[in-house]
């Protein structure tokens, strides 16, 4: 059989290149993609990295100014309870508490008239912050307070602010009775009323010498063995305010003569 002509040589080795480009038959028969595309591999997801929460800062504690000191005073019957902050100036040497009938008080030592140191109120320790003024007689005069801390020289370190108090009259608790009981004898007063920042505690008395310290405010009788029998005695009952720098008598009862069975 005669071969190809020439003419159709070039169709045919067109037609080979188009089987050679289409897959060449493999082994099982389906053609291999020889010039196939291979998608590519999708790329891991990576989880977000958490970030840390941010620390709160906190809120810068203010210094206390060494300079200025608290003041409270209590107005009470029979005197004025004064009470301060303790004075942190490292130059601290003394208090002085100063009393004036104007509301303005200098702070300097000797007091600048009218305000006066009654002379109850100098103190080394800085943490003894207590003190009262029962110099005066009760009346309806208000008076005005300063507490000042003083260098060994004298010289203002820290003061307060001027705070105001009144003196009232002394509360009467009432008659005093005394009564014998089988174990002893029983005293009995009335109660003081007034208020619990004006009373320390209960003191009976017997002419000069304390026989008992009741601390309760409600508290208003004693039994006693104390009393001894055939013996007279004047018996006394005083509400009593206390502070470190001094006290005085809120209340009382009239003082008694009372002779033990």
């Amino acid at each position: 059989m005669p071969g190809p002509s020439r003419r159709c040589l070039p169709l045919l080795a067109l037609l080979i290149s188009g089987c050679a480009l289409q897959g060449v038959p493999s082994a099982s028969g389906i053609p291999s993609l020889a010039a196939a595309t291979v998608p590519p591999t999708p790329a891991a997801t990576v989880a977000p990295t958490a970030s840390p929460s941010p620390t709160p800062t906190p809120a810068p504690t203010a210094t206390p100014d060494p300079s200025l000191m608290e003041l409270e005073a209590t107005s009470c019957p029979g005197g004025v309870v004064l009470d301060w902050s303790a004075s942190t100036h490292p130059d601290f040497h003394h208090y002085i508490a100063l009393r004036s009938p104007n509301a303005e008080i200098a702070p300097a030592y000797p007091p600048i008239a009218p305000a006066v140191d009654w002379g109850d109120t100098y103190e080394t320790d800085p943490f003894v912050t207590s003190a009262v003024d029962a110099s005066i007689l009760p009346g309806p005069t208000s008076w005005n307070y300063r507490v000042i801390a003083y260098d060994v020289d004298g010289r203002v370190v820290s003061a307060s602010a001027v705070r105001s108090g009144r003196i009232s009259e002394v509360v009467d608790l009432g008659e005093l009775t005394v009564s014998s009981t089988r174990d002893g004898n029983r005293l009995a007063w009335q109660p003081y009323a007034g208020s619990p920042s004006c009373f320390s505690f209960y003191r009976v008395v017997s002419g000069g010498s304390v026989l008992s310290v009741i601390s309760d405010q409600d508290t208003a009788s004693l039994e006693t063995d104390a009393l001894h029998p055939g013996t007279t005695y004047q018996l006394g009952v005083q509400a009593v305010r206390v502070t470190t720098l001094g006290s005085f008598m809120v209340g009382q009862t009239d003082t008694i003569t009372y002779t033990v069975p």
